[in-house]
Parts: structure tokens; sequence; C-alpha cells
């Protein structure tokens, strides 16, 4: 073999011996003469019980399916393989101890590092508690039926089904037959197949079409069963055979209505929307596969093909074949109904399997009761939200809209006149040109088209020269106009005027909620146009709306986790938390100047998110020097702070997660990165996570409960959860008592070491709430 590569040839050379020994190693003998034959290595039959605690040990996905489908109990399965001590695996309850987490160190737990807290359970006479046994008559069954509340019946026009129950089937007594027509029949066989097989388990998985849940249009529905049989009911594809939405309901309406039967789907929140757009209706949905994903693993994909292929080593096809470009994608409608049937069938079929190995996860990661008792109800509490939507006032907001043109429009042409000549605001190198060339002002960063105009810079430049300032003014007012009040209008639903926002449970790994379609969380509220954009949010006729917001949540969890004396002292007895720390550090009595209270609101929450002197001082507009002398100065007063985010930072590089409150995990890799950037972010989310995460959890916590109470009230209802904040609407006579119960339950909703505090405002709109 001759090597063209000169150097490859030399380093052969150097190094003959490791290269000889390399492809040794490498060769499979297939000469030895071990002493066994092919019958000495036969397998005996498997023994379910001992291979699921293994795979569940291990989380291998694929052998909890082999135990499952293959296992037999330990009489059919003949004498085990002999072992030698040393590797036998010990009894179940020795791997159940393994598996269980230490306990930690007393030393942690004083420091306020037991971050594990009892998520409280339904009061008694309310919703039954998710994860019950499912009265199936199936001992193994790896669900109960997980309960999600029933909401409270909203007023017309929203109320669904005759008794207005959010869940509550419609036309329940129908016993459609099937029309006539090529390969109704089949269908029929299957579908029956199916539901004589329901008993123990059915996965529900609808195929729609619409950018919008609530609005989509019912293509068909995939049914499984736990024996592995499915069906596909088609509905409205645009080559048939199709049935009628009472054949769907006749064939499917009671099973779906019986809340003994464990109901299984990919994501419950959007399937219940898709299918009241049939008119049909479920009763306690059981398990959502995509929210327990994302409580196991809160980075990875939660579709159902990437969750197969992870968890049960299975390939699926996607239902729609993925997007060519410079062609339309056609939607599910556009399928086959065979194609449609046997890719649904087939992703619905996997869905048992999925949430019976993610239920093991949960359990295994001790987040069981996380999903039970606040991730699973709270689905019932957001479809109630997505449908009930915030009635927008278009009037309003085509004013503003007229107001920023001629804003926008003054502020270019002062733009341009400082400037000397007319340009594209919008052109980062004409900007650039202007700002670093003719006005000759200090550049930052450079881009691959010029020097950087972001607004990190233009706010450096912003005290130098007018020219920067008015030029973020025109950015912000031109965003804000785009983004809200010209397309807000267009977002509200023409049936109702009312706007529509979807919530993701999957959005954040630190727990929030995400907001999208249109996102109401981050409407601008530090500037008079952005806060007047909330003028346009009304309470519908003879309702006011009522807004009860948490104040500096995140900052009495970082005072309940770190126990310190001074945080807690100051948050028991109701002081201003930032003029509490501005006397400490600068020793001042009595009345803070402004300005010291803002520095020391500065680094109160630059503390929460990891902040370092650097950051503190570009923030502050201090010397570095300062910026460490003054983070120094906050950590002598809560010397309780710092000894917790040490803690946490130790604990989190020991075991490579962090958890909240109530025991939400986010796991950490990065840091054990050799890349300094990587591994010094990953320190911030350590400590950030624990304590913005715990917020997140309190604020569900005391949604779950607002809703509950609400329940019990004609037309009060929960519309908004923006951050701390919930919006509600009910009737203006009922308006000072909802307020009192929304302060009620959410300062009542978990106990931590200091008071939780609600402000609490009514008002025609939103604007006035506050």
């Amino acid at each position: 073999m001759e090597l063209k590569k000169p150097a490859l040839a030399k380093k052969l050379a150097e190094h003959r011996a490791e290269a000889f020994l390399s492809r040794e190693l490498a060769t499979l003998r297939t000469d030895l003469d071990l002493g066994l034959s092919l019958d000495d290595l036969a397998v005996a039959p498997v023994r379910r019980n001992e291979l699921l605690s293994f795979a569940r040990h291990w989380e291998v996905r694929r052998l909890e399916q082999v135990a499952a489908e293959l296992g037999v109990g330990d009489a059919d399965a003949g004498a085990p393989a002999p072992q030698r001590p040393a590797e036998r695996r010990g009894t179940a309850a020795e791997q159940s101890s393994r598996r269980r987490p230490a306990e930690p160190p007393a030393r942690e737990r004083e420091q306020g590092m037991e971050t594990r807290a009892e998520i409280p359970a339904p009061e008694p006479g309310s919703a039954p508690e998710p994860g019950g046994p499912a009265a199936t008559g199936e001992p193994e069954d790896a669900f109960g039926v997980a309960t999600i509340a029933r909401p409270a019946p909203p007023p017309a026009p929203y109320a669904m089904g005759n008794q207005g129950d959010l869940f509550a089937a419609a036309d329940l007594g129908i016993e459609a037959g099937v029309e006539g027509g090529p390969g109704l029949e089949e269908i029929a066989e299957r579908v029956h197949a199916v539901r004589a097989r329901a008993l123990h388990g059915l996965a529900v998985l609808p195929v729609a079409m619409g950018d919008s849940p609530r609005r989509s249009t019912l293509v068909g529905v995939a049914f499984a069963a736990r024996s592995g049989d499915h069906c596909y009911v088609p509905l409205a594809h645009e080559s048939g055979p199709n049935v009628s939405a009472d054949t769907l309901r006749g064939w499917f309406g009671a099973i779906l209505a019986d809340p003994s039967i464990t109901k299984v789907a990919h994501d419950w929140k959007r399937a219940l929307h898709e299918l009241a757009a049939g008119h049909v209706g479920v009763a306690r949905p059981s398990f959502d596969v995509r929210v327990a994903s994302f409580l196991c693993d809160p980075q990875r994909d939660h579709s159902i093909p990437a969750l197969a292929g992870d968890v049960l080593g299975e390939g699926l096809d996607p239902l729609e074949s993925p997007a060519v470009r410079g062609r339309a994608r056609l939607g599910p409608a556009a399928l086959p109904v065979s194609t449609a049937a046997q890719r649904a069938g087939r992703q619905a079929a996997a869905l048992l399997g999925i949430a019976d190995a993610l239920r093991a996860q949960l359990e295994a990661r001790e987040q069981w009761k996380l999903y039970t008792r606040l991730e699973h109800p709270l689905i019932g509490v957001l479809v109630a939200m997505e449908r009930a939507g915030i009635a927008l006032d278009p009037t309003v907001l085509a004013r503003m809209s007229e107001e920023m043109t001629r804003d926008i429009a003054a502020l270019e042409a002062k733009l341009h006149a400082l400037a000397g000549e007319p340009l594209n605001l919008a052109s980062g190198p004409q900007l650039g040109r202007v700002l670093f060339e003719k006005l000759e002002l200090p550049t930052g960063r450079k881009t691959k088209t010029g020097w950087s105009t972001d607004s990190e810079v233009l706010e450096a430049l912003a005290p130098l020269h007018e020219f920067p300032r008015l030029l973020l003014d025109w950015r912000a007012l031109t965003k804000l106009k785009s983004t809200y009040v010209d397309a807000l209008p267009a977002a509200a639903d023409p049936a109702d005027g009312r706007v529509h926002t979807t919530y993701d449970q999957t959005g954040a790994a630190t727990g929030r909620l995400a907001s999208l379609d249109p996102n109401l969380q981050n409407i601008p509220i530090r500037t008079p146009q952005g806060r007047a954009i909330r003028r346009a949010f009304v309470a519908a006729p003879g309702c006011v709306l009522v807004g009860a917001d948490y104040s500096q949540i995140e900052l009495r969890v970082m005072a309940h986790l770190s126990g310190d004396p001074q945080l807690v002292e100051a948050f028991a007895a109701g002081e201003d938390i930032h003029a509490a720390t501005a006397r400490r550090i600068f020793k001042v009595s009595g009345d803070v100047a402004p300005e010291l209270r803002a520095r020391a609101k500065t680094v109160n929450f630059g503390v929460l998110y990891g902040m370092g002197p650097r950051s503190l001082a570009q923030q502050m507009g201090l010397e570095l020097q300062e910026a460490k002398d003054f983070i120094d100065g906050y950590f002598s007063i809560y010397a309780g702070v710092r000894r917790y985010l040490d803690a946490t930072l130790e604990q989190a590089r020991e075991r490579g997660w962090v958890a909240t409150l109530f025991g939400r995990r986010r796991d950490l890799p990065g840091l054990q990165s050799a890349n300094g950037a990587e591994r010094s972010f990953a320190e911030r989310v350590a400590i950030n996570t624990p304590i913005q995460g715990s917020a997140a959890d309190l604020v569900k916590l005391a949604m779950l409960s607002v809703h509950r109470v609400l329940a019990r009230r004609t037309g009060a209802r929960l519309l908004l959860q923006v951050h701390d904040e919930l919006l509600l609407e009910c009737p203006e006579g009922d308006a000072e008592e909802v307020a009192a119960l929304a302060r009620r339950e959410m300062e009542g909703c978990y106990p931590l070491r200091v008071p939780l505090t609600v402000s609490v405002g009514t008002g025609r709109t939103w604007f006035d709430v506050h």
C-alpha cells in the first residue's frame, strides 16, 4: 500500500508498533474455543418483574417494552442462571434505595438547600387527585385516572354542550351507523377492534388543520388501545372516505365520556380544542405525553416521532411530509385516508408505551406529584382561559395608530435633519456611516456588514449625541406600532371580538408559561405608549377586570430558600425591600434617596441572575472596583444569601442539575464544560433556576386555587396570566368580593418563611386595574 501523503507516512513509520497493535485490537477473532455450544447460549424466558426493575433503574426504554411484551411470571421462567456474587444486583428494596437520592447534609438543609416541598393536595370535595387508581379492573395498568378539575361554566356565548361543562361530551347518546362507500367497512372493523379493548386504556390523537387549535378544522381522529390495535376515523379529507361527526361521537363519545377509562394524548390542551371543533368532548383526560416529556427533559424534542425513537426505539413517519422549498405545504386534509390512517394510527399506538415509560421516569425522578398536582390540572385551567379570551376595543388602537404615525414621522424628520441627508433608518450600513463617519461617535462592535448599530451600542452612544437617542425612540415606537397597535385588531376573533392567546406549558425550562399568537406577556409597560396599549383590553359589558399581582415574588422565594435572617425580617415587617437593602448597605436612616434605592434594587435582582461585578458596573455606571465593593457589601449584610448561592453551585456541580422548591429539575451539563463562557452561563442558570422556577410554580399553584374558587361563582373567570399577575373578569357587583378571593387564594397558595403579598385593583380596562 502506497501512502500519497508524506506526513501520514512519517507518522505511521514513527508509530509502527502502535499501528499494528490498533489493528490487532480492532480485529474480531473467529478461531477461539469458548467451550460453549449454541444450546448453552439459549435464553430462558424473561422474568418480567426483574427485567422491568432493571430497565426502569437504568432508564432503558426498549427493555421496558420487551418486559411488558415477552416477560413472564417467576413460576413460568424456570431457574435463573447462577450469578457470581459480584454480578448480583441486590434485592428490589436495595435497588430502590440506590435509586433514591441521598438526603442533603444537615449543613445544606440549614442553609435552605432542601429545595423539595410538598405541593398542596386538592381540597376535600374538589376534583380528585390526578394519578389515582384507575377503575379499569386491570391491576398492572400503568396509569390511573388523572383528573383535570372541571372549570366553571363560562357565560354565553362561550358555553359548550348542554351544561357548559368544558370536558362534557356532546350528543353522547347518538349511535350512528356507517355510511356506505369503499373503505368504510374496513374503518368500521378497525374501530370496533379498538372499542372492544379501550377499557384498559385509550390513546387519542386528533388530526386538524389551522394555525389556532381553538379555530381548527378537525380532519380526523386516530385511536389506539393498549393491545396495539389502532384505527383512524376520517372526517374532512379532500378525497374520502369520510364519516360524519355524529358517527364519530356514536363510536367513541361514550368511551371518551367515561371517567374510569385512562385516556392518553400527546398534547391534551391542543387536543381538547381540536376535538371541540368537532363537537367531541372528553371527561378526565388522563396523561399528557408532551408535558410529561418536558418535565423529564425540557431540552429534547417532544414530538411523537422523536419520543418514539428516544423512548421506545421505534421509527415513526411524521404525519405530514417535510416542506419542500418552492412548493406549498399540503395539509393533512390532502393526504389519502389510507396514508393518514397508517401514520396517525401508528403514532397513536405509540402513545401508551411512551406514556408508561415517562410515568416511570417521573416517579424515578420524584416528579410525579409535580405532574399530577400542578402541571396536569393546569391543562384544564389553560383551556378555559384560552377559550374565554379578553375583549378588545379596536377604536382605542386605531387612535393610537394615528398618533404613532404622526410621532414616527416627526422623529424621522428630526433624524434626517441631524444626519444632514435622507437615509433609510432600517439600514445598518447607512446608520453606521452617519454615526461613526459623519458624527464621529465612538465605534462599538463590528459585524460582517460593518459597525454594529444594535440597541446596546445606541444606548452607550445616547448620552453623547441626540441622533442615537432619537433613533432608539424611533425603533421602540415603530416596533410597538407594528407588533401590537396594528396587529392586535387582526388577532381578535371575529366571532366574539376577543383576543385568545395560546399558553405553552413547555415554553421555558424554568417552568414559566409562554404566551403565543399573540404574545400578551411582552406588551411593554415601562413606556407611556406601551402602558397605554392596555387601555384597549376591556371588560365585557356589565363586567369589570380584576388584576392581582404578586409583589417581588422572586425575592421572597430567595428569602425562603436562603433563610437569610435580614431578608426574612425585612419581608416579615412589610418593609420596602429595596429601601431596606439601601439602608443596610449605605448605612442611612430614615428616607432613602431614590438613586440609592435604585442601586439597591439593581443588585437585589442582579443576585437572582448571578450578576457579577462587570455586569453590575455596566448597569450602574460604576468603576469595576466600585461594583466589586458594592457586591461585597451586599453579601456582608446578607451572608445567608451568599451561603445559599455557594451551596447551590456546589450541589449543582456534584449532581449535574438543580431543582425548584417543588422538584422541577433542570440538567446543567455545561457546569463541567471546558469552555469558560459556557461554564459561566451554566453557573448563572444554576443560581437563577431554583428561584425563578419556584416563583413560576407558585404562580401556577395560585392559578389553580383562584380557578377553583371562581368555579363556584357565576360569571367570574380567569382571563390572563402575565408573569406574576393574574387578570380576572367578573360582574361589576361582585368586584370587591372577587378581588378579596383572589388576594386570599394567591397569598395563601403555599406557606413560605416570608409572607406572599398581592396588590389588587379593578377597572373597566387593563390599564385602569393598576
